[in-house]
């Protein structure tokens, strides 16, 4: 089956290569990862083409830029020169040339959104790695999982309909569950296992339908207005739901809500909750919300507001500081732009010039800004009134597919800070028009 069958299906295996790629820090059998190789490298490729998207306007791209990009989308060196680039380029995502020497890299122009959303050109990124067809009903399987909780003799079915054998079928389930992409569990009532999404159903409640029936008339409701809260206004903190933790957990676990959250240096992290319906919104967008661009963007934003270092350039108003961002692409200078957008820097939506006394933040991804503004406007008044609550700078963003805790240690921090400290000095290169390869 073509990849390109329809735009639905160009969307529906776009979106779950990107669940995969979110997963693949899970899968750490040595086996399971080779059979899910294509994947997993797809995932790859497609962040780290989406982190140079924009640099073509902002300051152009060096070899040693796009190398630091690529280390952060966990492609490394021989595998970038030998296998990335060349399949991106095949894509029409990017279109680059070598030095002599066969791996400086001398030009790279990037089109990402260019030719298609970013979900499209993940699908045809994957047709120039020339998957399986295995590979292709397990990214069914996938979606399958996430649409329903199906018995696992229904959810083979529809893989059959979908133009897959039945060996192929059993094959691609297998692997989904091997990988944990797909859960099951038994049920009395189906004589056989229910197969699920654990990110889009979670591991307890397996109907939204039958959980919600079954709570009480109250609770009920408190749910269903809790999740058209966090509709209205995307990036609420978690401690302004209404309701209690334990149905704010509850209703996690079934898929209403989406938690983020951003760590400081200390381990120390402020939630943020979006609905899962944000993500049907950007089908026809240049980027997606599955790589979560637009809630890094927002929750740092809010910590700069309410949490960043007295003194330092604290936002008063995040949407006047926005706007400013959008229209001028530049803000600052401020002391806390050095410390505070670590994360925002290595996704390669803001570039910190700390080539002065103080730094300023300037604007990589505008598209990014554009529509995380709206969702700020959503949460705050004029004033920028708002309830956050966060103890340091942001290190560590906590996808919603792994909203739990997790410390980060001392080394990392230090790895972390000085390789930022070295993408600065080459994006200031970059833009001075340095000479990269003298």
């Amino acid at each position: 089956m073509s990849t390109k069958a329809n735009s639905d299906d160009v969307k529906r295996l776009g979106r779950a290569v990107v669940f995969v790629h979110q997963h693949a820090h899970k899968i750490v059998d040595p086996g399971a990862r080779a059979e899910v190789e294509v994947l997993l490298l797809t995932g790859r490729a497609m962040d780290f083409a989406a982190r140079l998207r924009g640099h073509r306007e902002f300051s152009g791209l060096t070899h040693q830029l796009v190398h630091k990009y690529a280390k952060y989308a966990g492609v490394g060196p021989l595998e970038l020169t030998n296998t990335v680039l060349p399949a991106l380029k095949a894509a029409n995502i990017l279109d680059y040339t070598l030095h002599t020497d066969g791996s400086t890299i001398t030009h790279i122009e990037e089109y990402v959104g260019v030719s298609g959303t970013v979900t499209e050109q993940t699908v045809t990124l994957l047709e120039a790695l020339q998957p399986t067809r295995v590979d292709l009903a397990l990214l069914h399987s996938v979606e399958i999982g996430a649409m329903a909780p199906l018995g696992q003799s229904q959810h083979l079915q529809q893989l059959v309909a979908r133009s897959y054998t039945d060996q192929e079928a059993d094959d691609a389930l297998r692997l989904a569950r091997a990988v944990g992409l797909n859960l099951s569990v038994p049920s009395a009532d189906l004589g056989e296992p229910v197969i699920f999404s654990p990110y889009v159903w979670g591991t307890k409640q397996l109907s939204l339908a039958k959980f919600l029936t079954n709570l009480p008339p109250g609770e009920r409701d408190a749910l269903l207005g809790m999740s058209e809260q966090v509709l209205s206004t995307p990036g609420l903190h978690i401690d302004k739901l209404s309701a209690t933790p334990a149905l704010i957990r509850s209703a996690q676990s079934v898929g209403l809500i989406q938690a983020a959250t951003v760590q400081s240096v200390t381990g120390a992290g402020s939630t943020y909750v979006f609905s899962p319906l944000l993500e049907t919104e950007d089908n026809g967008a240049t980027t997606t919300e599955a790589l979560h661009l637009r809630k890094l963007f927002v929750a740092h934003i809010l910590f700069g507001h309410e949490k960043a270092a007295a003194g330092g350039g604290q936002i008063i108003s995040p949407a006047v500081l926005v706007r400013a961002l959008i229209n001028r692409r530049r803000v600052g200078p401020a002391t806390n732009i050095g410390t505070d957008y670590y994360l925002l820097e290595m996704a390669g939506v803001v570039a910190v010039d700390s080539s002065g006394s103080r730094p300023f933040l300037d604007l990589v991804k505008p598209e990014i800004a554009e529509a995380g503004l709206e969702w700020i406007e959503r949460i705050t008044d004029p004033s920028g009134t708002m309830a956050v609550s966060l103890a340091q700078s942001p290190t560590t963003f906590v996808k919603p597919e792994d909203a739990r805790s997790a410390d980060s240690d001392g080394a990392s921090r230090e790895i972390l800070v000085s390789s930022i400290l070295e993408l600065r000095k080459e994006m200031q290169r970059a833009t001075r028009r340095d000479d990269p390869w003298a």
